[in-house]
């Protein structure tokens, strides 16, 4: 199926010659309203008249302008009927889009120029017939179908961008075709909102089926169609490159659907990315195991003794969440960071003393854990940071004595809390000294009793809340722009400060930045890379 959808301007439709129009004007000025006695007007260059769109179109459609039609020449439509492919092929359907100001008063259209006057709407019935002409061979069942631009405010007639693009999408949202149609698009003519909407929506709504008609009323050899694929390329780059900015990796897929059929790069780093940003960070280093470029990385990563680079990845994550305003998620992350990370410290320090649950039940501690020599050596503070669990196997042993069941709530459970109060008893030098900032964990209005509280209520949270909660001082103006990416700066810096903390007996250097520690960062400007040069 071939479409047309055919803009026109006020001066696309004019008269050779102009010796009928003062009679045919007498009879059709009652229509006008104000009339304004409009006379023809040469062109400049052709030996051809102008008349205001609405006007031409008012007169010229009276019963009695019929035997007059020849009157009329229409240059553009000429010169695009020429292109052989409009000419010698069916046209199954034309969509005329057409001006129609009637918004505006009588006495607003006292002037000559105004806008109204410059419709096209009355040309409807003059551009049918004529196209109807000369396609007759080619396209004896064309159809027709008009869409009238109608601003709905005076404010904002066809000359103001944005009225104009909503018009125009909601125009072409009622317009459906199938699939295999190419769709001969014709924006030129018209106001330059007008042209310029129809060329967005166009490729927006109908994508790589378009074909563009263009021409110069001056010079019919320029007259050509153009593919869309050059103008939406450099859409769709535009696009893809706010996506990058915004870690929109799924959205940057479906755009380069196409292209990714024969680039394999930019497809294997998208998979990557994509699970990552959901959190599947086994996922994502599966994806990138064959990669020339990550391989290595990878392989490094998975290794029994890198079991802290989740954490380091689920940090990052909470910054891009906070990048992206989402500070919901930025803190949800954040938190996750440093259960994977004491979580996965117990597991290797204390391995010999969990009882491990089956499948996704949880694991408790075993009595054995009041045997290993750090816990025998603790004292004062360090012995009381962990009371909680010697005081659970004190109940075990009684209600054994008694003969009573034990139940799961009876156990030392391998929790978050109980981590944080064993690696604070085993590192309390490192924790007094080096590692002051894990005081978040620790005393009143420690993070990790706000956890459960953030997480389950139903509503926002502001950069001055996440920061609050991570113990960062920040200014309850919003506005201040320059104090909350300072604080911001300051919740990185922490978040990579308690990771490098916890890991440190087993990674000495730690890492100077959360960007520097993840590999997805690197992922990322790879992926940049690669899609600039697409």
């Amino acid at each position: 199926m071939n479409i047309w959808i055919l803009t026109i301007g006020s001066s696309d439709v004019q008269l050779q010659p102009k010796n009928n129009w003062t009679n045919l004007f007498r009879t059709g000025r009652n229509q006008l309203n104000p009339d304004k006695g409009f006379s023809p007007s040469k062109d400049s260059v052709e030996d051809r008249f102008q008349v205001p769109a609405r006007v031409m179109g008012v007169v010229y459609s009276q019963p009695q302008a019929a035997q007059n039609f020849d009157d009329l020449v229409f240059p553009l439509i000429d010169n695009f009927i020429s292109i052989s492919e409009i000419k010698d092929q069916p046209i199954n359907k034309i969509i005329l889009v057409l001006g129609d100001q009637s918004i505006f008063k009588p006495a607003e259209r006292s002037s000559q120029n105004h806008a109204y006057w410059q419709d096209t709407c009355t040309l409807q019935p003059l551009l049918e017939k004529y196209l109807n002409q000369k396609l007759k061979n080619s396209s004896p069942d064309l159809q027709f179908q008009s869409l009238f631009l109608k601003p709905t405010s005076t404010a904002e007639g066809l000359d103001d961008w944005n009225s104009v693009l909503k018009l125009v999408q909601n125009e072409f949202s009622r317009l459906e075709f199938p699939g295999d149609s190419t769709i001969y698009v014709s924006h030129q003519a018209g106001t330059p909102a007008i042209s310029s909407a129809i060329q967005f929506t166009s490729l927006s709504r109908f994508g790589k089926r378009v074909e563009f008609l263009v021409s110069n009323e001056r010079d019919t050899n320029l007259t050509k169609i153009l593919p869309s694929s050059s103008y939406l390329k450099g859409i769709r780059k535009k696009e893809v490159e706010a996506l990058l900015r915004t870690y929109n990796y799924a959205g940057i897929e479906a755009l380069l659907k196409d292209e990714l059929e024969c680039n394999g790069e930019v497809k294997a780093l998208l998979n990557a990315a994509k699970k990552w940003n959901v959190a599947k960070f086994s996922d994502f280093l599966n994806c990138l195991e064959h990669h020339p470029k990550f391989a290595s990385e990878v392989a490094d990563r998975k290794s029994e003794k890198n079991w802290w680079w989740i954490g380091y990845e689920e940090a990052y994550l909470a910054v891009i969440r906070e990048n992206q305003d989402n500070i919901v998620e930025a803190f949800f992350h954040s938190f996750r960071a440093f259960e994977y990370i004491f979580s996965e410290w117990g597991c290797q320090k204390l391995n010999d003393h969990i009882e491990k649950g089956e499948g996704d039940s949880i694991s408790f501690f075993k009595k054995t854990i009041l045997e290993d020599p750090r816990f025998l050596e603790l004292t004062g503070d360090r012995k009381k940071a962990v009371s909680g669990i010697q005081s659970k196997f004190k109940k075990i042993e009684e209600k054994r004595a008694h003969g009573e069941k034990i139940k799961s709530e009876d156990k030392a459970e391998f929790g978050f809390f109980n981590l944080c109060s064993l690696f604070k008893a085993f590192n309390y030098a490192d924790y007094k000294g080096n590692c002051s900032c894990l005081n978040v964990f620790f005393g009143e209005d420690n993070v990790r009793d706000r956890r459960n509280a953030i997480v389950h209520q139903v509503k926002g949270l502001s950069v001055v809340d996440l920061c609050t909660y991570w113990g960062i001082s920040c200014s309850e103006d919003l506005e201040d722009i320059a104090k909350c990416e300072k604080s911001i700066m300051e919740w990185k810096a922490k978040l990579k400060d308690l990771l490098n903390c916890v890991v440190k007996e087993d990674f000495h250097e730690g890492f100077a930045t959360l960007e520097e520690a993840s590999l997805m960062s690197k992922v990322h400007q790879a992926l940049e890379s690669a899609i600039a040069h697409l």
